[in-house]
């Protein structure tokens, strides 16, 4: 198990006043669970908190969170991972549908 926290900057986001968090996933093999949830703080920067079951793969974790900062408007959140193997694809897909669940007008 490696656990890790990492910050960047991200244009800050906007969601609807009624919506606290968005959750996607689930923790299962192969798959991951990304919970957003706002830190009026920092709003022109994401916070990261990863815990994974594959250790050694931090460089290739902050890479794809990095990119996903760079380019969607995540800033003023903290996002938390909980990771069973996902494969880089599915770190994106998962931390998209967070966002788009988050931003959306649907309650």
């Amino acid at each position: 198990m490696e656990k890790f926290q990492q910050s960047f900057p991200s244009k800050p986001v906007a969601w609807p006043a009624s919506k606290k968090w968005a959750l996607s996933g689930v923790v299962g093999s192969g798959n991951l669970e990304v919970l957003i949830e706002p830190n009026a703080a920092a709003p022109a920067s994401v916070s990261y908190a990863v815990e994974t079951s594959f250790p050694g793969y931090k460089d290739s974790w902050l890479a794809a969170l990095g990119d996903f900062a760079s380019h969607y408007a995540v800033g003023g959140t903290t996002i938390t991972i909980h990771d069973q193997g996902a494969s880089p694809i599915v770190i994106t897909m998962r931390l998209r549908q967070a966002l788009d669940l988050l931003t959306s007008a649907k309650p």
